[in-house]
């Protein structure tokens, strides 16, 4: 019997799995062969994910965060609006190998007596009274006093057979460019580039992750598209469009190696039932705009621990009362600051003529204002998210709204203050 199953073990997994297991018998399950390779993934690593895994990272480790992250450019097809750290103070966070992160808090895992097994897929699980029964496909059963969910998107049949919801779920796809250092720094100056183009997506951003030596690129598609459209759009892009072909010249890539899957946004209504947790991406905590999704992992991981502590000390029941703790802390640390991303979701990913005109303003304003840069570079670093200050995203809003042309604020004043409500 454990006390925490764990299945999944992204950064969310991962991270809850190298804290509980200080406290719990604990076993992290993992469907892909992570003992073969963890695929690699470069991702931007904000400043405000510092505080719910400050404790498990050598923060000076260059495997994990090989560089600074100093600048980020929400890039439309007229204006850079760079956010410069050195304009305000720290740097933005790091930049961040997400697969030696996860080897890390594995080891960390097993060092502290936990368990992990890899190439493993849970077929089923039962529910009793004073515990749950997690079966693999060989047949294997292993019980636990708890059960986490962190499968990001790639656990809806578990979810919904323990009633839970799923998150809505968009198909997206990365691909990892190669170079030498000073060729990268050549390319591309921004650690981290936002664009948006209605013509590749109208439901999320294209982007730039720059590493040492590497850089990750792709794009949320849009709902229906199929693995085999998604990944034919990349290649025309990689080979066509304009405004990014200066960040391509002299770098190698595989197409091949392309990872497409499912990305997840907007949060389940519950988290909790009786003895599970659902954690992360798979609770559709990543944020609605930015599909920033290592802040929600992270978060969620800390939480639940924090949550799970007493009531192991006590020997719980792990009713979903007891648990609804962890819900309650979820919402509170996190879903104040995602509010400015659910505003520009909806103004900006959808069917509407204007989008493209309003990503240019909007990034336009960030390149001519400092407070606006300033407000931003402020949400990057806050070690608080609860505390943070919607009146700054109402400021950049009006801002915004007040660069429109006279018929578009007619035309689109409702939408602003519909935004200004979410």
């Amino acid at each position: 019997m454990y006390d925490v199953i764990i299945i999944g073990a992204g950064i969310a997994g991962a991270t809850f799995a190298s804290k509980i297991s200080k406290y719990a018998k604990t076993l992290l399950i993992e469907t892909q062969d992570y003992h073969k390779e963890i695929p690699i993934k470069t991702n931007i690593f904000p400043e405000h994910n510092r505080p719910f895994i400050k404790d498990e990272i050598d923060w000076n480790n260059k495997k994990i965060f090989p560089s600074l992250h100093i600048k980020s450019n929400y890039m439309s097809d007229e204006f850079n609006g760079v956010i410069d750290s050195k304009e305000f103070g720290i740097p933005l966070g790091n930049i961040c190998y997400t697969e030696n992160i996860i080897e890390v808090l594995i080891n960390q895992l097993e060092e502290q007596g936990g368990e992990f097994k890899a190439n493993e897929k849970i077929s089923k699980i039962n529910r009793h009274t004073d515990h749950l029964e997690i079966i693999n496909d060989k047949g294997e059963l292993y019980t636990t006093k708890v059960l986490a969910l962190a499968t990001g998107s790639r656990g809806f049949d578990l979810q919904r057979s323990l009633g839970f919801e799923i998150p809505d779920h968009y198909i997206g796809t990365f691909l990892h460019l190669f170079g030498d250092e000073d060729k990268i720094n050549e390319n591309l100056e921004y650690d981290y580039t936002f664009h948006i183009n209605p013509k590749i997506s109208r439901d999320g951003p294209f982007f730039f992750n720059k590493g040492v030596e590497r850089i990750s690129t792709g794009y949320l598609g849009q709902k229906g598209e199929t693995k085999e459209s998604i990944l034919s759009k990349l290649e025309r892009i990689l080979n066509n469009y304009k405004p990014i072909q200066p960040v391509l010249n002299g770098l190698k890539y595989d197409l091949s190696t392309a990872v497409v899957g499912d990305i997840s946004k907007h949060p389940i209504k519950s988290f909790t039932k009786d003895r599970v947790l659902v954690l992360g991406e798979a609770a559709g905590l990543v944020t609605a705009f930015f599909y920033e999704g290592l802040l929600s992992g992270v978060a969620c991981a800390d939480i639940a621990t924090k949550t799970l502590i007493p009531l192991l000390e006590k020997d719980s029941n792990f009713t979903n009362s007891e648990l609804h703790k962890y819900d309650e802390e979820v919402r509170r640390v996190l879903l104040t600051y995602y509010k400015n991303g659910n505003a520009l979701e909806y103004l900006i990913y959808n069917e509407g003529s204007h989008v493209k005109t309003l990503w240019r303003l909007y990034t336009e304003l960030l390149k001519e204002n400092k407070l606006a840069r300033q407000y931003i570079y402020e949400a990057y670093i806050n070690h608080d998210l609860s505390t943070h200050n919607t009146s700054n995203d109402r400021y950049v809003g009006e801002k915004w709204f007040g660069k429109l042309p006279t018929l578009s604020k007619i035309t689109l004043s409702p939408k602003f203050f519909r935004a200004l409500l979410l």
